[in-house]
This record gives structure tokens, C-alpha cells and sequence, in this order.
């Protein structure tokens, strides 16, 4: 499915990452992709330039008038040259995942050249277990984490069969504008721009407002996030990666069976974001205390994106549409099912009050600026390094693909995803469910943390003990990082837990009967399709408001206990619906 492109000019929010960009805070995000065999080359890149119709912003640059006067603008490449983006790299014997790491560091590091599109994707042969992988990198002015996943999906194909390509089409790019044109084109178009930024301000304004007074549960959402208030605005201190940075970068990863976060998030009603936030917080809690430093009364305020597309964009239009949940976690809650509680209490209200909306409002504020001012002040951050942090770390959780995609026939089993990182913030963490896993990666600062690939250890450790405390088993064990396969099972049984994508379907004509209810659980749904995510989330609501309505829990719920056999095998089955499921819920996106 094509993309939606974006009118030639960016808008402000997507033009804030390039003011913002500097050597120390480069921003673009990517992933890893590994391969079950090895990619061909030659055909990857003649499928990547089959598509190039449906991405083109891989054929465009960005042009800034003079004095930055407007916002940037989109042109075609006369000189694009495919082979400019697409590399090809070997890795030595033995082809480690640690050396994938380092390559990936080394890839993050320095900028996109601005003198040509924004993206680059290096196919990596020579991974051990006859494996390869993929890195992308694209700049976040292109795309935010949902409009990634959708174009992901475009490179990617959703069958190992390979089919004929397309005859090429020739590319005749349009003659770019002179210096005067650009200029005169960007002085008319904010001038133009200004009565209706005002316009959008002042009606967004007007429906929050509208909505508070219309919407009882959006009042007694709003209530409660008044009441949380000093928890929320309490100054912060710096953690211990809240450091300078320096630009170099290292990534580290590890990954969940979906199935287990699934059990948890059913056994005590919340959302999978709650789980992934309530692992996060746990290991920032330990990483601290491992640098000498108290939890005690400390707070950790993550900066986590929200997708805000309507549904007409659910697919993933180009361009930035996302907001932020101010988020404010305290750390000393030893208590892991306390601390996941205390989480999906602050989100659930964040949530009915609609913050997200109100923080996205608030936003555009900003874009009431001159473009020449914006320009300004982004390319001078000393104004942000405050004594007082304004967020810790950037920490975004994007659904990815359900079922398995593939390249040039080869398998994708795994995909890493990547945030930026910078100033003085020097971890963020990207998660990515993706085909019944959910991936967390790493995105560190070299100077300011050193010692970040620690809070791999310390993310494992903080999922064990969540998922211990549920009372959920382990349904894939680990062995010293690798992925060890799981014990064989009766034939009847293993039926029911193969590859997701396939046996998905089957489950659902296999079972005609509504499942038994669990305690906060929604009746399953059908699968959901990309068109209709954005349209199906705003059902949601109404879920969250109610669960915000009910009596307070107590601090920590007991579920009721199941037979442990049936715990994994039953979120096992339902893996892949759940992943779906998971798009319906207000996601801490990003695309990143």
C-alpha cells in the first residue's frame, strides 16, 4: 500500500527535527533487521528501486530558503542515485551479534547527508547461522515510528514468494527552484500560514475545553490527573546517564515472548504499555542504585510519544503526527505488581483526560513562531540544559507487524528497533512487538553511558520479576542471552502454538466459542486492519474511562489462580491477536 505523501513543505513539528539535529544529537531513527539465509544484493536493491513510486520521499531533499524564512521544502533529486543509499557489508568470521551491535553503533553515529535524500539501508551478509540482516536509517523529519512500521511494510513482503518486478519506470525529476523562487514561495506561504495556525490554536483550545464540559468521564479523568499533580511537576534530579553526550553511539537489545507480557496485562487488567513501562522503570530503578545512588523518594519522567493519527493516516502517512504523555514514575516502589498498578492508575487517567490531546495542543503553541525564529532557537540548545531535567529518557513501544514479512524471499526474524538519543539524555529505549515478540533496544551515548549496556541485564531481570510475580512461567527460556528452543510438546497442543502468522487463522475457525472471561478482559476481537487502528482506538476509550470509574484497587490484586500449563499456552494462542489488539490500545508510539 502506498504511502500518503505530505505536501512539498514540512510542517513545523517535522522541520523541529531538523533545526534540532547536531553532531551530539543526530535524529534518525532505523532498525535492525535479521535474516534467516542470506539477502542478494542485487535483487534487494532492484526490489527496493521497484518501489521507489510508492516511498517518494527516498527520492526527495530537503531545501531551506534563505534565512529561513519558511519551512524547509521537499524537491526531487536530479542526481538520485539508488546506489548512494543502498551499501552492502560483510562481517568478519565469526559474524557475532555482538559485531552486528558494534556495525550498527558505527551506522548510528554521524548525520545524514542533507545533500541528498534522508535514508540509508545496509544489507549485512556473514552473521553466524547462516544469517543476515538489514540497518536502516531514515531521518525522523520522514517519519515518526507508526509512518516506520508502514514503511517497513512497503520494503518488506508479506510472503516468501518472490514475483516478477515491475519494468522500470524512468525517473524524470522536475528542474529544481532557484534561490529567489524558494525564497519568494516560503515568505507567501507563512504569511499565508499565520491566520490559520492562530485558527487551529484557538479551536483546539475551544474542543478541550468543549469536552471537558460535555464529556463526564473526560472531567473526572482531568480530576484525577489535578490530583497527581505534585507527583507530576515535583523537580527531578539527573539519573545517572543524564550526562553530556557526545555523539558516538552503541546499541544493545534483548526480547520477550509477547505471550508472557500478554498474561501479565490479562491477570491484572492494565495494557501492554503498562507492562513495558513497569519493566523500564524497574530497571532504571536498578541501574541507579548500581552507580550509589538512592531510589528513595525519586522520580523517573520518561518522554513517551503518542500516536495521534486520525484514521484516515491509520496506514502510516509520512510526517510526524504525535503528541506526549507526561508520564512522572517513582522509582522506590520495590513492588513490581504495586509498581505496574501505580503505573496503569496515572496512565488510565492521563488517558480519560485526554493529555495527550492537551500536550499536543499545547505544542502548537510553539508553531505560532516565525519559521526564522524556530530555526533559531532549535539551533541553540544551551537553553534547554537546565540544573532541573526536563525528562529522563525518550522511551517509545510501536506495534509492528503481526505476521512474518520477508526480503527477497528470507525470512525476517527479528527486528530492533532505534531512538534517538542526546543533549543530556543518554539511554532511550525503542520496544517493537513484532510476529509474537516484543524487542526492546538500546539506544546509548558513549560518554555519558558508558556502562548503558547494563540495563540490558537490568530490563531481563525487572521482566523476570514482573512475570514471577504474576504467577506467569516462562514459556521460552534463555541461556546466557541466546534463544534456546522451547521443550517439545504433545502433538494435539503444539498445533495450537505454531508460527503465528498461520496458525492465527486456523485458531479462529478451530474456535467458534466466545473464550472465558478474565478479570478486565476484552472479548476477542477479529483481526484488526491498518486502515481502520486510529477509527477502532477512539472504541477503546470509553473501556479505559470506564476502568477509571470503578472503585480504587488495592494497592496490590491477587488474580485468580490458574493452572499453570494453561497460562502461557492460552496467551500463546491468542499471541498474535493480542499484537493486533495491542494497535487498538493508546500506544506509547514512535515511531520512533
Amino acid at each position: 500500500m502506498p504511502l500518503t505523501q505530505l505536501p512539498p513543505r514540512l510542517k513545523a513539528l517535522d522541520a523541529a527535527f531538523l533545526n534540532f539535529e547536531t553532531k551530539e544529537m543526530p535524529l534518525h531513527i532505523g532498525g535492525v533487521c535479521v535474516f534467516e539465509g542470506t539477502i542478494p544484493f542485487e535483487r534487494f536493491v532492484a526490489t527496493i528501486e521497484s518501489k521507489l513510486d510508492l516511498i517518494p520521499r527516498y527520492r526527495e531533499k530537503v531545501m531551506r530558503p534563505f534565512l529561513n524564512i519558511g519551512h524547509p521544502q521537499w524537491q526531487y533529486d536530479p542526481d538520485f542515485d539508488i546506489r548512494r543509499h543502498i551499501f552492502h557489508v560483510k562481517l568478519d568470521p565469526p559474524g557475532s551479534e555482538e559485531q552486528l551491535r558494534e556495525l550498527t553503533g558505527r551506522i548510528f553515529t554521524p548525520l545524514l547527508d542533507r545533500n541528498k535524500p534522508l535514508w540509508e539501508t545496509y544489507v549485512v551478509d556473514g552473521l553466524a547461522g547462516d544469517r543476515s540482516a538489514m540497518i536502516c536509517k531514515v531521518h525522523h523529519c520522514i517519519v515518526d515510528g507508526v509512518a516506520g512500521i508502514g514503511l517497513l511494510n512497503v520494503i518488506m513482503d508479506p510472503s516468501p514468494e518472490e514475483r516478477p518486478l515491475p519494468r522500470r519506470k524512468p525517473y524524470r525529476p522536475p528542474k529544481l527552484p532557484d534561490e529567489t523562487t524558494l525564497f519568494l514561495e516560503a515568505f507567501a506561504d507563512s504569511l499565508a500560514q499565520i491566520p490559520q495556525r492562530f485558527t487551529d490554536v484557538k479551536d483546539a483550545l475551544a474542543g478541550y475545553g468543549s469536552l471537558l464540559l460535555n464529556d463526564p468521564l473526560a472531567a473526572l479523568g482531568f480530576s484525577r490527573v489535578m490530583d497527581m499533580m505534585p507527583e507530576l511537576v515535583s523537580p527531578l534530579e539527573h539519573l545517572p546517564f543524564n550526562r553530556p553526550c557526545s555523539g558516538e553511539r552503541r546499541v544493545f537489545w534483548t526480547e520477550f515472548p509477547f505471550a508472557e507480557a500478554h498474561a501479565i496485562k490479562t491477570a491484572y487488567g492494565c495494557t501492554i504499555n503498562d507492562v513495558v513501562l513497569t519493566v523500564v522503570s524497574g530497571a532504571v530503578a536498578k541501574y541507579t542504585e548500581m552507580h550509589g545512588q538512592t531510589v528513595k523518594n525519586r522520580f523517573f519522567r520518561p518522554m513517551v510519544p503518542v500516536n495521534v493519527r486520525p484514521a484516515e493516516d491509520a496506514a502510516g502517512a509520512f510526517g510526524n503526527l504525535i503528541s506526549l504523555l507526561p508520564v512522572t514514575l517513582p522509582l522506590g516502589i520495590r513492588n513490581p505488581i504495586a509498581r505496574m498498578q501505580h503505573i496503569h492508575k496515572e496512565t488510565e487517567a492521563m488517558k480519560g483526560a485526554r493529555m495527550a490531546q492537551l500536550v499536543r495542543t499545547g505544542l502548537g503553541w510553539l508553531g505560532l513562531l516565525p519559521p526564522p525564529v524556530q530555526a533559531m532557537l532549535a539551533g541553540n540548545l544551551g537553553w534547554l540544559n537546565t540544573p532541573i531535567p526536563i525528562f529522563h529518557m525518550v522511551c517509545t513501544n510501536v506495534p509492528g507487524p503481526p505476521q512474518p514479512l520477508y526480503a527477497c524471499g528470507q525470512r525476517m526474524v527479528a527486528c530492533y528497533p532505534h531512538v534517538p538519543t542526546g543533549m543530556d539524555v543518554g539511554i532511550s529505549v525503542a520496544i517493537e512487538s513484532y510476529a509474537g515478540k516484543l524487542y526492546f533496544a538500546l539506544t546509548t551515548d558513549a560518554k555519558a553511558a558508558p556502562d548503558g549496556g547494563r540495563m540490558i541485564d537490568f530490563l531481563e531481570s525487572s521482566f523476570r520479576e514482573l512475570r514471577k510475580a504474576a504467577g506467569v512461567p516462562e514459556s521460552q527460556p534463555r541461556v546466557a542471552g541466546k534463544r534456546v528452543p522451547r521443550k517439545a510438546k504433545p502433538k494435539a497442543k503444539a498445533a495450537a502454538i505454531e508460527p503465528v502468522a498461520p496458525a492465527h487463522a486456523a485458531l479462529r475457525k478451530a474456535k467458534p466459542k466466545a473464550k472465558p472471561k478474565a478479570k478486565a478482559r476484552k472479548p476477542a476481537k477479529a483481526p484488526v486492519a491498518a486502515e481502520s487502528v486510529a477509527a477502532k482506538s477512539a472504541a477503546v476509550e470509553p473501556v479505559a474511562a470506564a476502568r477509571a470509574s470503578t472503585p480504587a484497587k488495592p494497592e496490590v490484586l491477587v488474580p485468580a489462580p490458574l493452572a499453570e500449563e494453561h497460562i502461557v499456552e492460552r496467551a500463546e494462542e491468542e499471541a498474535l491477536e493480542d499484537a493486533t489488539l495491542m494497535q487498538e490500545e493508546e500506544e506509547l508510539e514512535p515511531v520512533y
